[in-house]
């Protein structure tokens, strides 16, 4: 009996040393996990190469199996558990590793906006948009081709100055600076129609030897770039460009309720007779898509009038305002003819050209129910006033009438009276002449 005694206190003094190694193992887990520095990507602890060769050599198997169990938990990173048998007292909690703050549980930080594009607002980038819409959109649209006259003086403010003064100069020389520095494109003048493709698009050194302008070619700075043409600004033949050619559309915005005439294109026209004189003949130069020489003109201003030279606007301003003056020379039909064409008389040439201006200026009061002009309000409101007044004088005199009439009526009375006693008198004369007569006669 002795024996199994002494053998059974060996155990229990053996099981309770294991119990206390795993106590000391399970502290030092908790502080690893606790006073580590977190670092990498998945913020797991680093490992410590001392307590993962730390072991006991008193363990048992199921104290070795515990042990197993916290130091596979402190390489996965979970949160560290004490052996079943351990009590909560002698056992301190291991802190959770803090979560790492990743982009879908922080708030976002608020970009900086970005630049925008080729130096536009957000605004006028949406402006822009809406200029390039298809015409597809819009429920009624006529197309006409006008010649601007550059000698009217509406359009003097295109033509002026002529040499540039005073921050002020022409739309041909915006037009012809931005084409020969390669920035603006330009395309054949077709007779009919307008191409705006790679293939019809014109070089800046055909174009200039074609009209004569004298220019000076200088290679491109950067690799891959286009050559740069400069002209100097007394060989740019601004006298000579006396008119432009427009297409125009004027077309029913169902979208914005609005109705507009909205530039398409452009072409410059010179003007240049021969080497003898004579008439001058009229040469165009090229397409220009207005939407591609939209941004030049917004940088260019013009003088509004001569008598007011303070008022300035910009040359975009000019032709959405529609302050040029034009003639129309042809309007889009099915046979492609000009209006020359179809009536080659001028007076009557010129009777169809005011009708389709007119025709198309008042085409917007067929759209929408016009209002009352004020003055027509106020004359209703006036005569309502005034009726009660006119009533009575209508009475008044409508009773005057009245009593005329009684007095013409009385009076045609009489007068019928006096006929008749005027012929009774008249038979009693004729009856006493007759007897006399007949006594006159027995007497004899």
């Amino acid at each position: 009996m002795r024996i199994f005694r002494i053998a059974a206190l060996v155990l229990g003094m053996l099981l309770m040393a294991g119990q206390a190694d795993a106590q000391v193992s399970v502290r030092r887990g908790s502080r690893s996990a606790t006073d580590q520095p977190r670092t990498g990507r998945d913020n797991k602890p680093k490992k410590d190469p001392k307590a993962a060769t730390t072991s006991s050599p008193t363990l048992g198997k199921g104290d070795a199996a515990a042990a197993g169990n916290v130091k596979a938990g402190k390489e996965n990173g979970r949160p560290l558990t004490a052996p079943s048998d351990a009590k909560p007292a002698d056992v301190k909690p291991a802190t959770p590793a803090t979560p790492r703050k990743n982009a879908t549980s922080s708030p976002q930080r608020r970009q900086p906006a970005a630049p925008a594009a080729g130096g536009k607002t957000l605004r006028q980038q949406a402006f822009d948009a809406y200029q390039k819409e298809a015409a597809e959109e819009t429920p009624w649209q006529h197309v006409v081709y006008r010649e601007i006259d550059l000698t009217d003086e509406k359009n003097a403010s295109l033509y002026f100055p002529i040499e540039p003064i005073d921050g002020l100069t022409n739309l041909f020389r915006v037009i012809v600076d931005a084409f020969a520095k390669g920035e603006l494109k330009a395309y054949e003048y077709l007779d009919g129609r307008e191409v705006f493709t790679d293939k019809y698009q014109v070089k800046v050194e055909d174009v200039l030897d074609k009209f004569q302008i004298y220019y000076q070619k200088k290679p491109a700075t950067q690799r891959g770039g286009a050559d740069v043409y400069e002209i100097d600004e007394s060989d740019v033949p601004c006298s000579e460009l006396l008119s432009y050619y427009i297409k125009e559309r004027w077309e029913f915005d169902q979208k914005h309720s609005k109705y507009q005439a909205r530039v398409l294109c452009i072409c410059p026209v010179l003007h240049r007779a021969g080497d003898f004189g004579g008439t001058a003949v009229k040469y165009p130069m090229f397409w220009i898509n207005y939407e591609d020489l939209r941004p030049f003109l917004r940088d260019h201003l013009v003088v509004s009038s001569g008598m007011n030279t303070a008022a300035r606007y910009t040359m975009e301003e000019f032709f959405s305002l529609g302050q040029y003056n034009g003639t129309i020379y042809k309007e889009q039909n099915l046979r492609g003819l000009s209006l020359m064409q179809q009536y080659p008389d001028a007076d009557t040439l010129k009777m169809v050209q005011q009708r389709l201006d007119e025709e198309l200026r008042a085409f917007k009061d067929s759209i929408w129910v016009q209002d009352e002009p004020v003055e027509a309000v106020e004359d209703k409101k006036s005569h309502k006033k005034t009726a009660p007044a006119a009533d009575k004088t209508a009475d008044t005199d409508g009773d005057a009438t009245k009593a005329t009439d009684k007095a013409a009526a009385a009076t045609d009375k009489k007068n019928r009276r006096t006929k008749e006693a005027v012929d009774a008198d008249a038979l009693a004369e004729k009856e006493a002449n007759a007897t006399k007569k007949h006594s006159a006669r027995r007497s004899r």
